[in-house]
């Protein structure tokens, strides 16, 4: 692996990109010797740690959270050394799986808008990524992280929609929105929950008109509600199941 590569999964809420981001994780974990670091980029819940089964013991915040503490209470040295040791705690907030690290984002503890988690979260993806082969981050559901510039350079930006021209016009909007403050070498639209062949042809003409590069079509699957119904993470999903291979599929074509 020549560079580090970082792919970034956006869309509006509901749309299932955590899912997608999931299955991904779950297809590229198989690429030999592939360092893979997954990024939870959700502040309002770690969703991408949930439905991987993961247990998130520290988060992006809590290390904000003892930066703020040192900067108002330390002394010039505590200061000092907890610059110094920043990447360290980065490191030390990765959750480790087979075949993947991930670092959840976590919840700021007071209200307001979420602008310094996220302006921390744009130096962990720039810091963490340089450490491995390929980063996949989930971003929050809409607009705010790619008008933040938290995700200000990427490969690939992936937009995910579900069958719907609501959907549609959030991709679009998230695709403009990227033009102005992303840097992005290829973007494309997944479309997820597939009912039929003709709603995926309907959608797909609909896209079409909006410019919108169309990666690929996930369908709609019992296997993941049912493994959602269970309480099981998503990496328990078998092989064959519909939605799994059209993501390896996804993946192929991105050549990822």
């Amino acid at each position: 692996m020549s560079s580090t590569r970082i792919i970034a999964v956006s869309g509006k809420g509901g749309a299932g990109k955590t899912v997608i981001t999931a299955l991904m994780a779950i297809v590229l974990r198989e690429v030999p010797r592939l360092r893979l670091l997954l990024i939870d980029g959700d502040p309002s819940m770690s969703h991408l740690a949930r439905i991987l089964g993961l247990r998130v013991e520290r988060t992006l915040e809590d290390l904000r959270g003892d930066v703020i503490k040192v900067a108002s209470e330390g002394d010039e040295e505590e200061k000092g050394e907890m610059v110094k040791s920043l990447d360290y705690y980065l490191f030390e907030a990765l959750v480790e799986d087979k075949g993947f690290n991930l670092l959840a984002m976590g919840t700021p503890d007071s209200p307001g808008c979420f602008c310094p988690a996220n302006t921390l979260l744009r130096d962990a993806i720039e810091t963490l990524s340089k450490n491995f082969d390929m980063t996949v981050v989930d971003c929050e559901a809409g607009l705010e992280q790619i008008n933040r510039k938290v995700v200000r350079s990427v490969n690939r930006l992936l937009i995910v929609t579900d069958p719907t021209l609501r959907g549609l016009q959030t991709a679009d909007a998230i695709r403009k929105t990227a033009d102005r403050y992303t840097h992005y070498q290829e973007m494309g639209l997944i479309i997820n929950r597939i009912r039929s062949p003709a709603e995926a042809s309907k959608i797909i003409k609909e896209a079409a008109t909006l410019q919108l590069k169309v990666l690929g079509t996930v369908p709609e699957d019992e296997n993941i509600s049912k493994l959602d119904t269970l309480g099981k993470p998503i990496t328990e999903i078998t092989s064959d199941a519909p939605s799994l291979k059209a993501v390896r599929k996804i993946c192929e074509s991105l050549k990822v």
